[in-house]
């Protein structure tokens, strides 16, 4: 493994997938690297939304979304997207590694 991908790797040990996309949980971009902070909050903005109706027809939704969060631990936007991939009438993305 190159040395700039073996350190990249180290950096993230806890979390697998921010090591093969490459991206700072924390603070802006590295060089060539994606800033995923403002979809997070924009992400986050919308979990919370959804969280906090209360309408009893859409709880099971609800319940859906808190499983996605628990799965995706740290990637509200990953949690989202896994959430609204799971909606009727919806196909599972391509490639989700």
């Amino acid at each position: 493994m190159p040395k700039k991908l073996l350190s990249a790797a180290k950096s993230h040990q806890g979390d697998p997938w921010q090591a093969r996309s490459g991206i700072h949980a924390v603070g802006g971009p590295v060089r060539g690297r994606v800033n995923l902070e403002p979809i997070r909050h924009q992400s986050w903005e919308i979990i919370n939304a959804i969280l906090m109706d209360n309408d009893p027809e859409g709880s099971e939704n609800r319940n859906q979304l808190r499983r996605c969060l628990n799965k995706n631990r740290g990637n509200p936007e990953r949690a989202l997207l896994m959430h609204l991939m799971s909606m009727p009438g919806r196909s599972a993305p391509a490639v989700i590694d």
